[in-house]
């Protein structure tokens, strides 16, 4: 018996890569502005993600909140201007924080919802109990989710992140369920399925890109239980469990 099916959110119910591009391009325009020059210009979207990732590989385990890892990238960013340009550490954290701000706005202008998103959910809502599960952190509300969801489990409010058990065993505290009454569905291969295998979940795995690829640099440890690829073959697929 199915007792809820969560979702994962960037990449299987919105598309966050777009997102996230179009986010960064207008934030970088921002940049130029506040900081005009050679610097600034040569600056491209892939270097202010590049350096946000850098601080979040450091911060590992340490930083859990995505505003304020996506902060710390943009003071990361700032650092590549030099110091004869006369701008403090103080006015440098402030842009940073004002950019981080920008950021998040512009990232949430467009819902980017899949095609296949709300069909899925209007037709499992009533059925099973839904929920998000997300190491992300785009609230349901602000891309027209959140009557959807009887649970929303972000990482960053628990300091623990999909693989990791623990995060599972936050989801089934708020539910009630055991994990056996779970499944989690998702695009990722470590994070989604190689995590909720093991803590007693069924997996689906989401493939919209690779054709069924499933093997990878995460190895053939876990298997999911199934493979779609399209949220549309979700609710006939629960009926069958």
């Amino acid at each position: 018996m199915v007792g809820a099916v969560l979702f994962d959110g960037d990449q299987t119910l919105w598309d966050f890569q777009r997102v996230m591009r179009q986010a960064l391009t207008a934030t970088l325009a921002e940049l130029r502005v506040a900081r005009p020059g050679p610097v600034a210009e040569a600056l491209r979207e892939v270097d202010l993600n590049a350096d946000r990732n850098a601080v979040a590989r450091e911060l590992e385990g340490v930083e859990f909140n995505l505003a304020r890892l996506r902060q710390l990238g943009f003071a990361r960013t700032l650092e590549r201007f030099a110091d004869a340009d006369g701008w403090s550490a103080p006015e440098n954290m402030e842009l940073a924080h004002t950019l981080s701000v920008s950021y998040f706005a512009y990232r949430d202008r467009d819902p980017a919802l899949f095609d296949d998103a709300v069909p899925c959910l209007d037709a499992l809502v009533g059925r099973t109990r839904l929920g998000l599960l997300s190491n992300g952190s785009r609230l349901p509300e602000t891309v027209g989710l959140g009557r959807y969801f009887d649970v929303v489990v972000f990482a960053q409010d628990h300091r623990v992140a999909k693989p990791d058990r623990g995060i599972f065993e936050v989801a089934e505290r708020q539910l009630g369920l055991s994990p056996a009454d779970c499944v989690l569905v998702g695009d990722h291969p470590l994070n989604d399925v190689v995590g909720a295998k093991p803590a007693g979940w069924r997996a689906v795995w989401l493939d919209r890109v690779t054709g069924g690829d499933y093997c990878g640099p995460h190895g053939c440890a876990e298997q999911p239980d199934a493979v779609i690829t399209s949220l549309g073959d979700l609710p006939a697929l629960v009926t069958t469990w």
